[in-house]
């Protein structure tokens, strides 16, 4: 879904001041319970990662200008997922399984 990130939508604002409502909003809508689950219990790290990048702005001298949108924009939730291993994921490989002949 694309959103509308210009300052034409009169409703940004609200999406700014609200970083939560605007992280679930870019959450992926499909995949499997597994992956949607994952992705929602991860707003507290992806927001600080995104604290850090206004810090190292800061730090560097820039003002710190990076828009929580803009972060999100190009933030890497399937990457993040596939970096898992397949337990971490919920998925179960033929070596879980205890096989005796």
């Amino acid at each position: 879904m694309a959103f509308n990130l210009t300052q034409s939508n009169p409703y940004l604002p609200f999406m700014q001041d609200n970083p939560q409502a605007m992280f679930n909003a870019f959450i992926p809508q499909s995949g499997n319970k597994n992956f949607l689950d994952y992705l929602m219990s991860q707003y507290g790290s992806t927001y600080g990662k995104y604290m850090g990048q206004l810090g190292k702005q800061a730090l560097s001298g820039q003002a710190p200008s990076l828009n929580f949108e803009d972060y999100l924009s190009s933030y890497p939730f399937m990457q993040q997922w596939y970096s898992l291993n397949p337990s971490q994921r919920g998925e179960r490989t033929a070596s879980s399984y205890n096989w005796r002949v």
